[in-house]
């Protein structure tokens, strides 16, 4: 029975028992308070009226997929991702689409994370063979202050080396392996980043600080840039030649005008401690412009320089570019080098990579296929040049889970005469 039925009922009700047998003998003081029941009776009706409405339009949303919840993990899934912003398509960037969308809820605390597992199979001379397992877990939790103010923190927890514990490369195979495990056997929780973002004059001023990682604002690039979605071999994740340390306490500054022109500045101490801040501190900074911002045909291109302290405040500098066509093909370029001093320090005197990705839906979920080629060149003259490719075809399950078969291809790796072959499959889960 429908609720304004039920409310036309009582009202007949109350009508009858409050009305005298003489009509001519009405009370004056009770139509007065019937006429405030009906009031307040209207008031009811349309008080349940509007929730009716209100659960309704909740129960299309829980049918449609397009609740607060759902939205927020869609920022994390790889098929809402790859109709965004070119900037916004690696791990770094869909968690900046993430915590852009937690600014318009301050003070709401949130979690998300991602959970990674990779199976990896390599041959090389000697008829060596190894079979390597990694599995990696992220845990974000964030909350904004307002519109201008971002707390986000990634806690991670990583088993496994892959196959670099057997096969020598400058960047390594698997740039999501690492484990976290102590020498005892323990598995350790890391906190990978803790930082608080603030913004200013309409974000044209954005400053970050805390334990921050570098790569997530230099080097960056849409199609090669996140190990959890895109490519694995860490060649194609940053530069080989970056010399950039681990994640570490420090502050990021940036600028931006007109959508399109930016400028960044970074400071990180090399240890990843507090004590003595101002001491042996890396420096970085980029300058980047982008090409018709949001549309089919964006294009990037980023240069940035660093100086680091433990190889004598010695200095390297490299350039990132990537173009998007149609929404689909994605083309990207790196290129970097180090000078003398510090070569010597990071192994990598010169390297460069490029490649395409073609990202297109088929049967309604997202389906993703790359190709990369680089070259390392390394420090000492009797080294050769490591020359890597990867395949990848990474498939969308579902709405969560992400599966991509990869193939690397190693020649001279880490300077040697070792050719090698890895086959590896990679399931990522968003939640």
């Amino acid at each position: 029975m429908k609720i304004q039925t039920v409310l036309s009922i009582i009202i007949i009700l109350l009508n009858i028992y409050i009305t005298p047998s003489n009509a001519q003998q009405i009370d004056t003081t009770r139509i007065t308070r019937i006429k405030e029941l009906e009031s307040q009776i209207d008031s009811l009706r349309t008080t349940i009226n509007a929730m009716v409405k209100e659960l309704q339009q909740i129960k299309q949303n829980m049918a449609g997929g397009k609740s607060d919840v759902d939205e927020l993990i869609a920022l994390l899934n790889n098929e809402d991702v790859e109709t965004v912003s070119v900037e916004s398509r690696s791990r770094r960037k869909r968690v900046d689409a993430l915590l852009k969308a937690i600014t318009q809820r301050p003070g709401q605390l949130r979690f998300n994370g991602g959970a990674t597992t990779t199976i990896q199979h390599g041959s090389g001379t000697n008829s060596r063979r190894h079979t390597t397992g990694v599995g990696s877990f992220d845990f974000y939790a964030h909350t904004a202050f307002g519109a201008n103010t971002l707390l986000f923190f990634d806690l991670e927890a990583i088993g496994g080396n892959g196959p670099d514990d057997f096969f020598l490369t400058f960047s390594g195979l698997n740039g999501d392996a690492g484990s976290t495990q102590d020498e005892d056997g323990i598995d350790r929780l890391n906190v990978l980043e803790a930082w608080v973002e603030f913004s200013f004059l309409k974000k044209i001023f954005t400053i970050t600080a805390g334990k921050i990682d570098l790569t997530n604002y230099f080097d960056n690039n849409a199609s090669a840039n996140d190990e959890t979605m895109q490519f694995i071999s860490g060649a194609f994740v940053n530069n080989s030649a970056f010399a950039v340390p681990g994640n570490a306490p420090g502050l990021r500054l940036r600028t931006t005008l007109l959508n399109r022109f930016h400028f960044q500045l970074g400071l990180s101490n090399v240890h990843n401690s507090a004590k003595d801040l101002l001491k042996e501190v890396y420096k970085i900074a980029s300058i980047g412009f982008t090409l018709f911002p949001g549309s089919e045909f964006e294009a990037n291109f980023r240069f940035f320089g660093y100086q680091h302290p433990l190889a004598d405040d010695a200095t390297g500098w490299g350039i990132s570019f990537d173009k998007v066509t149609f929404g689909a093909y994605n083309i990207f370029a790196r290129y970097g080098q180090n000078d003398a001093k510090m070569a010597g320090y990071w192994g990598v005197q010169s390297s460069w990579s490029a490649g395409t990705r073609f990202v297109e839906q088929i049967a309604g979920q997202s389906t993703a296929l790359g190709l990369a080629y680089g070259e390392n060149t390394p420090s000492l003259e009797n080294l050769k040049t490591e020359q890597i490719v990867e395949i990848y075809a990474r498939r969308q399950l579902n709405q969560w889970t992400h599966i991509s078969p990869h193939l690397q291809l190693v020649w001279n790796g880490k300077g040697a005469s070792n050719p090698l072959m890895i086959f590896g499959v990679r399931t990522h889960f968003n939640f």
